[in-house]
């Protein structure tokens, strides 16, 4: 028999059919044409250095920190001021959206699905990108609290 504890003894009940808006964060949101220095300065910004891609208001990426660091191009400063984030995009033609209204559980799947390290989050009424990441999901399951 095991002594490890079980979930429930780590934290309080989770719900993981709760709205994925109680876990989501404010995205930082980079349009797919801001130059790489200033992405980069942007992404550092971020608490999870993490950050959505838009084309035309409509996300078509997720970016992290780490991942433009190894795309960063060679040349100097000259030419990574004329390069922008679209550049270093493996797959610029969109990304999943969650709506806030889907489950925790079912941001869960789909950032395992993805593979991704986060997906944004649509207000149906209009409000500004929100981001989930996988560090949030593991954090709910795991009853504890958030990172900013």
């Amino acid at each position: 028999m095991s002594t490890a504890p079980s979930l429930s003894a780590t934290g309080p009940p989770v719900d993981l059919d709760a709205p994925v808006h109680t876990v989501a964060r404010p995205a930082t949101v980079l349009a797919e044409t801001t130059p790489l220095p200033e992405a980069w300065t942007r992404l550092h910004e971020d608490p999870v250095r993490c950050g959505v891609v838009v084309r035309d208001g409509l996300p078509i990426a997720v970016v992290t920190a780490g991942g433009l660091a190894e795309s960063w191009p060679a040349g100097g400063p000259l030419v990574q001021h004329r390069r922008t984030v679209h550049e270093l995009l493996d797959r610029p033609c969109g990304v999943e959206v969650l709506d806030e209204n889907d489950t925790v559980r079912h941001a869960g799947h789909r950032l395992l699905a993805t593979a991704l390290p986060a997906l944004p989050v649509r207000s149906p009424r209009g409000g500004p990108l929100r981001l989930v990441t996988t560090t949030a999901v593991l954090s709910t399951v795991l009853g504890g609290e958030l990172p900013a």
